[in-house]
């Protein structure tokens, strides 16, 4: 409700639990119904979340999903290798092979963007921003 208040067009909330446990991981998930609402909410960044005594910023982070090719090449520079790396940057928003990253991001404008991967995913770059 606070999301689709702030930003609009919510079509989804959840909580993240533990499949084993039955308790909330920390995280949460919010769906979006519309490209505008989505890059207002990562755009924002931080969303301070009240609920009776509780006061709490929470971290807004685009949802970095499994297997994606390329957005650049479909795979055609990289072998039909899955991309490695989302750019997070309003300005991108794409998943990227290594020769894709490093021909898009060596413009001048998006040489400050940092590259995302998943938190367990078999990579040694530098710089690297983890889930």
């Amino acid at each position: 409700m606070i999301m689709d208040r702030l930003y609009g067009g919510v079509c989804y909330a959840g909580i993240d639990v533990d499949p084993e446990l039955k308790y909330p991981k920390g995280a949460g998930r919010v769906a979006f119904s519309n490209q505008q609402s989505y890059i207002a909410a990562i755009s924002a960044r931080f969303v301070q979340l009240q609920h009776g005594e509780i006061d709490k910023r929470v971290e807004v982070k685009p949802y970095v999903l499994d297997d994606q090719h390329c957005d650049e090449c479909q795979g055609a520079r990289c072998g039909g290798k899955f991309a490695p790396f989302f750019c997070a940057n309003v300005t991108c928003l794409q998943y990227y092979c290594e020769v894709c990253w490093a021909t898009i991001h060596s413009r001048p404008g998006r040489d400050f963007h940092k590259p995302l991967v998943k938190e367990g995913a078999d990579r040694n770059a530098r710089s690297i921003l983890r889930w």
